[in-house]
């Protein structure tokens, strides 16, 4: 019970974060549309920033997204099989996606400290921060995972 309200209350902090990074983004793309047809005046940074802000919106909606079901995934062999095979089939497919944002986790660190020192060309942000997002959305997409298929074993184990 309380691991579900601490995956709840993550997974609302994230949309908030979303629906936060998707305004200030829906902003800066107007600020730019009024700034440079209207005023015939472009800002060089709200590009730029659009573009960093439409990257941590993908990354860290798909780690949202694994929280509400929403991945596509092929079903058909896992319906036809009987109950044990489901269970092995479940626990093989997340052990495999664990240990591939596993690995995603680990070697994005040693590129997010090789990116400190290269700055973005408007903004003279460390091109590091904006890659910041590739772990964090990793371990949300784990988190994610992982509640999900214990919540999955546990209704089986139930029925």
């Amino acid at each position: 019970m309380v691991v579900k309200k601490l995956v709840d209350s993550l997974n609302a902090f994230i949309k908030w974060i979303l629906i936060l990074l998707f305004f200030i983004m829906v902003i800066v793309v107007f600020l730019q549309v009024l700034f440079r047809f209207v005023l015939d005046q472009p800002l060089a940074w709200t590009e730029e920033l659009s573009r960093y802000l439409l990257v941590w919106i993908t990354f860290l909606g798909a780690g949202y997204a694994v929280s509400v079901k929403a991945h596509p995934s092929i079903t058909l062999l896992f319906e036809k099989a009987n109950k044990a095979v489901q269970r092995v089939m479940l626990a093989l497919s997340t052990l495999l996606v664990v240990f591939f944002f596993y690995q995603i986790i680990v070697n994005s660190f040693v590129f997010i400290e090789r990116s400190m020192v290269q700055t973005s060309p408007a903004l003279q942000l460390p091109m590091g921060l904006v890659y910041t997002v590739i772990p964090i959305s990793s371990i949300l997409f784990v988190i994610n995972l992982l509640y999900i298929t214990v919540s999955e074993w546990g209704k089986e184990a139930s029925n």
